[in-house]
């Protein structure tokens, strides 16, 4: 794989049929906090009660992560160019070649495979663009929505760790989900028996929950 230089460093654009992956913007964060304002989305997460503030302060901090290139969080767009949700990297480290995988998506959008199709080109993107060799996600043990997604993207629960976060003043356990590029690359390919599972149902990409 090529080394990451500063060309590969840049948030991409991501295609995907009816929605698109794209860097986040300051006129994004209304539409980010209508969704984080309702119950369901952060229920079972660690994601705290979202403020104008806070949420702006996210947005900034997202933003200003691309310059220093230290983490990918890309809106996900409808076709109108409004945000829907957020898929990306909270953190990626170039030396050990490995990132955390977030996402969150507005309830009106669940269950159309908009999250899925961007879990995978955010995934063919951090493999090949990034050099990842390793993605990990932290999920709550209670989000089924999100641990089917993940199952579904191939990755592998590696284990349970024990009130890791606090959400909202409680402690939570976690499950680690990860996914290698050698087997990502299996699954891409067809040689994996779970291949079948692993197309986005809004088409194939041009370069944290929906199931």
């Amino acid at each position: 794989m090529p080394t990451v230089g500063e060309e590969q460093k840049k948030p991409p654009i991501l295609e995907l049929g009816d929605v698109r992956l794209r860097p986040l913007r300051t006129s994004d964060a209304p539409a980010l906090l209508a969704y984080l304002s309702d119950p369901r989305v952060i229920e079972h997460t660690s994601i705290p009660i979202a403020t104008p503030e806070s949420v702006a302060a996210a947005v900034a901090r997202d933003m200003a992560a691309y310059r220093e290139g230290s983490s990918f969080r890309l809106a996900l767009a409808s076709s109108d160019d409004r945000l829907i949700g957020i898929c990306g990297f909270n953190t990626w480290s170039p030396v050990h070649r490995h990132a955390e995988l977030a996402y969150e998506l507005a309830p009106d959008y669940w269950g159309r495979g908009y999250m899925r199709a961007a879990v995978l080109a955010l995934l063919r993107w951090g493999f090949s663009d990034l050099s990842l060799n390793r993605v990990h996600a932290f999920v709550m043990t209670t989000n089924a929505r999100s641990i089917q997604l993940l199952k579904r993207c191939g990755f592998t629960r590696e284990g349970t760790l024990r009130q890791y976060r606090i959400a909202r003043g409680l402690p939570k356990d976690f499950h680690v989900f990860a996914l290698l590029a050698q087997d990502f690359v299996l699954n891409e390919v067809g040689t994996s028996p779970n291949q079948s599972s692993l197309q986005p149902t809004a088409g194939r990409c041009a370069k944290k929950v929906d199931g």
